[in-house]
């Protein structure tokens, strides 16, 4: 089997792309903001997003979420994936929080990479049925606040300028993401 073929196959973690999008999704625009967030790790340094887009949380709540993507980073034989999730939620009261899995629809993130030249897909890395990425259940923040969410995949098969990225199924996805090499 081909090296390119065996890192797809091995990385399937769920089949297909992103899902069918209506003619009202967000469209995802680029954006150069920089935040600083505190949880109980420490504090993570927002490096500088490429694409900000705000959309519905699934599930019919009136709740929204704004979604800040950076660029991703090659560095050897993984590359990282860096998101910033913060709730747009009247509902929460003061020192009420959301976390990730909530945002994202109970469990509809499902985050994939395309590479649509090599006709390559790039699904979180895994191993013994634990993803690498947060734990989307402990990464919270409270309305307005912005929580960072990592995951890595395989470095891509073939070196590549950018990789449209999907998130949830319902939700327009990012396209031409930026990649970057690391030493």
């Amino acid at each position: 089997m081909r090296a390119s073929v065996a890192v797809t196959v091995v990385l399937v973690g769920v089949l297909g792309l992103a899902g069918c999008t209506g003619g009202d999704d967000p469209e995802p625009s680029g954006t150069g903001s920089a935040v600083a967030t505190t949880g109980p790790g420490g504090t993570a340094q927002q490096a500088g997003t490429v694409f900000e887009a705000t959309f519905p949380v699934p599930g019919g709540s009136d709740s929204q979420v704004r979604v800040e993507v950076e660029p991703l980073v090659v560095q050897g034989r993984t590359m990282e994936l860096r998101v910033w999730f913060t709730p747009d939620d009247d509902s929460l009261a003061d020192g009420d929080t959301a976390n990730v899995y909530e945002m994202t629809g109970d469990g509809d993130l499902l985050p994939a990479l395309n590479d649509l030249e090599h006709l390559t897909q790039y699904f979180v890395l895994s191993e013994t049925g634990q993803q690498w990425a947060t734990d989307t259940v402990r990464a919270e923040a409270a309305n307005g606040e912005p929580v960072l969410y990592q995951a890595w995949f395989a470095a891509p098969t073939e070196r590549v300028e950018a990789l449209d990225l999907s998130l949830v199924a319902s939700w327009a996805p990012f396209e031409n993401v930026p990649v970057t090499y690391g030493d």
